[in-house]
């Protein structure tokens, strides 16, 4: 489309996408006045400065709209850089050196796009060119200015180029030779801000041109956006370019994709449940001094015990501060008979697990203690855990299980960005929330991936977590990294099509032996449904050798994206 970039905002000004940064999205953008004026109807042009690249382009905000008459869907502000050849072309039409700059935040003016060299001009430009008299010159009559480069005198006339809301973002100057042109000064004087205003104009109908040229897609992506957040999930993105709209056509199938799996999991669960997304998360239950109905801490009203996890007992409660449900996570009194170690493990699960911030995580809030007992409290899901809809169904369909393990990925592709391995993967320790969205929970064993040296706060050749869903590598106490994750999704996802997992024995022992000797069977042994490409990923998810598995969580996403 010939534009620099694009952006595309929501109807409340959100960011949707942007194809410079493209790592950037859910940013409110509601304030910039290109953004506002374009959600308010109005068509806005001006500067946009990118401090990171110190580059300075013309932007367009338009709105974006499925009908002439409805209100604006989005917005889209479509840019076209202020560079060398903006200036050339310029040149090519007017026979006048062109200098376009930007101000820093020290308001000096840094050459941007110049047919003269920069070296040579940027220094004229620090001395003669004042910003507050560029800001005063609203009527559009230029600053005149004398500059020297090498053996030139140049003459010519300095002009603001503004942000939408009037704001001096920078300039261009127009240069002649003093000595060839000083008996026309006069006449020049009123003539050569006309001509580079006429190239600057030109350039702006360009970019309104172009941008008029991708609204068009954009508009058929805005009305297939309604029809998903109706629940119609059988659009058809027919954009298929390989320009920046492409790519936002391509993410936006993408989503479309996940939410329709989302949503096939959802009805699913209704099914197990009959017709209630949402069921109690059941676990061991435990007795405690903390009773339902009490206050505990001056702040939470307990409401009811969860049950028993790996370090504690857990609760649901209210917490009166933020008016919000939370669920609180005691250190059993048992758990601390270890000595100082319990509590370390303890205090390191809330540093580790703060780190980790992603919508497949259970987040965790804070550290306390109150009466000489520690506390976590934590982000309240309700839900159906995996293991009770494993329990319900038995086998569950390649559809559901697919969309488990991709969104059992991303919680790890996260938490091992942060140097996180969780350690203790399993059905119970992953739920499903009655929109379709997995959260992963209970990081109160992990550890750093790579401790400092005599912190590490489980010992070589100690295991900590499920023998039936742990790594050979964890088995045998060696030191792990995120693989070993890797290991016990493959497990996991085994026992969502077979309802079983793969090794099983009479005691502990014997199933750790077969979990290091003995090869993972072929799903297909106990589910002839499942395909063959889904039991190859199973498989090499669970080989024995690290080295033999997925690299990274991501890799093990897009393997299972690839199938459905």
């Amino acid at each position: 489309m010939g534009a620099s970039w694009v952006l595309v905002t929501n109807s409340d000004g959100i960011l949707i996408a942007r194809t410079d940064y493209r790592e950037q999205y859910d940013r409110d953008l509601s304030i910039a006045p290109l953004v506002a004026n374009a959600l308010s109807g109005d068509q806005t042009s001006g500067a946009w400065l990118d401090d990171v690249q110190g580059t300075m382009f013309m932007a367009v905000g338009t709105p974006l709209r499925d009908r002439p008459t409805a209100a604006p869907l989005g917005a889209l502000v479509a840019t076209y850089q202020i560079d060398d050849s903006l200036a050339a072309a310029i040149k090519q039409t007017t026979n006048s050196d062109v200098v376009f700059f930007a101000l820093d935040t020290l308001n000096k003016p840094v050459v941007v796009g110049s047919t003269v060299p920069s070296q040579d001009i940027a220094p004229a430009l620090q001395s003669a060119v004042k910003p507050e008299v560029l800001a005063a010159d609203t009527g559009g009559e230029g600053m005149a200015l004398t500059a020297a480069m090498g053996n030139q005198h140049l003459i010519g006339l300095a002009g603001a180029i503004r942000s939408p809301s009037g704001d001096v973002r920078g300039g261009f100057v127009a240069l002649r030779s003093r000595e060839a042109e000083l008996a026309a000064f006069n006449a020049l004087q009123r003539t050569m801000l006309w001509a580079v205003a006429l190239g600057v104009v030109l350039a702006l109908i360009f970019a309104f041109v172009q941008a008029r040229q991708i609204a068009g897609p954009v508009r058929r992506l805005a009305i297939a956006t309604r029809q998903v957040q109706e629940g119609d999930y059988s659009v058809d993105i027919a954009v298929q370019s390989r320009d920046e709209i492409g790519i936002l056509s391509k993410a936006f199938k993408s989503l479309v994709e996940d939410l329709k799996a989302k949503a096939a999991l959802v009805d699913y669960m209704m099914q197990t449940s009959g017709s209630a997304a949402t069921q109690q998360i059941t676990t061991k239950q435990t007795q405690s001094g903390i009773q339902p109905g009490s206050t505990f801490a001056g702040r939470y009203d307990i409401k009811e015990s969860l049950g028993a996890g790996g370090m504690g007992v857990v609760y649901r409660a209210f917490d009166r501060e933020l008016q919000e449900p939370v669920a609180i996570k005691t250190l059993r009194p048992e758990a601390m008979a270890g000595g100082t170690v319990a509590l370390d493990r303890f205090k390191q699960e809330i540093r580790l697990a703060r780190r980790i911030a992603h919508r497949n995580v259970v987040r965790t809030y804070d550290l306390g203690e109150q009466n000489g007992m520690y506390y976590l409290t934590m982000e309240y899901v309700e839900g159906t855990s995996l293991k009770q809809l494993i329990v319900t169904r038995g086998k569950l369909p390649v559809a559901v299980t697919l969309t488990v393990g991709k969104q059992l990925c991303r919680a790890l592709e996260v938490a091992h960005a942060e140097g996180v391995i969780h350690r203790d993967i399993k059905p119970q320790n992953i739920v499903v929330e009655p929109s379709g969205f997995l959260k992963v929970m209970d990081f109160g064993i992990a550890r750093l991936a790579n401790p400092p040296q005599g912190k590490g706060l489980t010992e070589a050749g100690t295991s900590i977590g499920t023998p039936d869903y742990m790594s050979p590598e964890q088995l045998s106490g060696a030191e792990l990294d995120p693989r070993s994750d890797l290991y016990a999704a493959g497990v996991v996802l085994f026992e969502c099509l077979t309802g079983r997992v793969p090794f099983e024995a009479e005691t502990t022992w014997a199933l750790v032996a077969k979990h290091l000797e003995e090869e993972p069977p072929d799903p297909r042994k106990f589910n002839a449904d499942v395909p063959p490409e889904l039991a190859a990923v199973i498989l090499k998810a669970m080989a024995k050798t690290p080295a033999d598995r997925y690299a990274t969580a991501a890799e093990l996403h897009d393997a299972l994206a690839r199938i459905g």
